[in-house]
């Protein structure tokens, strides 16, 4: 049984929604218990009968002698649903344990419960404060010495004075790169985890995929576009999520949420310093697919003057890779699709390789006036 640990910012009744989008998230349900069944257990379990609850404190629960598995209306409403879905892994983890290993008079939570979460890559604690398993919190860089300085750094690349910046953030990411390798070179584990940025997207746009590409090459994270749903839309999609150290995913969702939150605004004065309404239509997908390509194009030619100048190349990282791999075993390659080229998307390019990310690190991007430049150098492997 899962328990509630985090209070909900939603003020929906839940007398509001329909007998068909509640049908529709027991659907999803069981399309996510499948899906998990099918990539972790290999399909030893039975699909079971799913039914919604009203409880606000105890989240989803496994009932073995009528075969119910519950998960409350209050918790669909008041998480995301990377965290329902947590829930839904734990309590299969209690049918995992009584029907497949038939154990069913051992302890709730015990040893082979704990096994069955392992396996199913979940919380045995299924808290829905947003700590599911491997799902890290912030962690304050000021606690390492060498991630201070390149705090420091940072904020000089805030600096108006452009020799400053430019020198700052050169040293900024030969720092970050050399952190990560010094890490690599270490014997002992790393504490790897992971995170969701962003909403779920119903169709993941070009730029989406280039951004994530991003944060994977530029900044020691490896990134996948993982299966969500909106419930309150009914509308099933995608989300981000991104594995690696606490420190580098903290850089990383800083970066994601300085690149999306300043995205907007330059179309915005893209569109407003163009004269020609036609010209415009149907050209904002293109326009940011430029920006991101051309921002990557100016990070790849950062990361290239800081292995020829400083000799330091970033191979990769073979245990986050294993990690990543441990979380997503049935990887498949998905393409986006594409848009076409025109004057915006050039224009995109154009602005893209201007576009700098300064300060913030240990903090939401949108929340502060800065931009925050490249904090991280070399490439990450897969």
């Amino acid at each position: 049984m899962a328990e509630k640990t985090k209070t909900s910012d939603s003020h929906t009744s839940l007398q509001q929604f329909p007998e068909a989008l509640e049908r529709s998230w027991l659907k999803r349900l069981a399309w996510h218990f499948d899906h998990v069944n099918y990539q972790y257990l290999g399909c030893a379990l039975k699909r079971p009968l799913f039914i919604l609850g009203d409880s606000k404190k105890k989240l989803g629960s496994w009932d073995g002698n009528r075969r119910t598995l519950m998960i409350s209306r209050h918790h669909i409403l008041s998480h995301d649903w990377e965290t329902v879905v947590d829930t839904l892994r734990h309590e299969m983890a209690h049918q995992y344990v009584q029907e497949h290993l038939g154990l069913g008079a051992a302890a709730p939570h015990g040893r082979e419960f704990r096994d069955a979460c392992e396996l199913l890559r979940c919380d045995p604690a299924a808290k829905a404060d947003g700590t599911a398993m491997g799902k890290l919190e912030d962690s304050p860089a000021e606690k390492d010495r060498k991630l201070g300085r390149i705090k420091e750094l940072l904020a000089l690349a805030g600096s108006p004075n452009e020799h400053e910046a430019a020198t700052a953030m050169r040293l900024a990411q030969k720092y970050l790169l050399k952190y990560n390798l010094e890490f690599e070179d270490l014997a002992g584990e790393r504490d790897y985890g992971f995170r969701y940025l962003g909403d779920c997207a119903v169709r993941v746009q070009e730029y989406q995929y280039v951004l994530s590409n991003i944060l994977q090459e530029y900044f020691f994270v490896l990134a996948i576009w993982t299966y969500s749903y909106d419930p309150s839309r009914d509308k099933p999609g995608k989300r981000l999520q991104i594995c690696g150290t606490k420190q580098n995913l903290e850089i990383a969702s800083y970066v994601y949420d300085y690149v999306t939150g300043a995205s907007e605004p330059l179309w915005a004065a893209h569109k407003a310093s163009t004269t020609t309404k036609k010209k415009l239509r149907g050209t904002r997908l293109q326009y940011l697919a430029g920006l991101l390509q051309g921002l990557k194009q100016k990070l790849e030619r950062q990361k290239d003057t800081l292995e020829q100048e400083q000799g330091l190349v970033w191979v990769g990282d073979t245990r986050l890779t294993e990690y990543y791999r441990h979380l997503n075993p049935r990887i498949r390659s998905v393409s986006g699709s594409g848009v076409a080229r025109s004057s915006g998307y050039a224009d995109g390019v154009r602005d893209g390789r201007k576009l700098n990310i300064r300060r913030g690190v240990g903090g939401k991007a949108r929340d502060r006036g800065g931009l925050l430049d490249k904090p991280g150098g070399g490439r990450q492997a897969n």
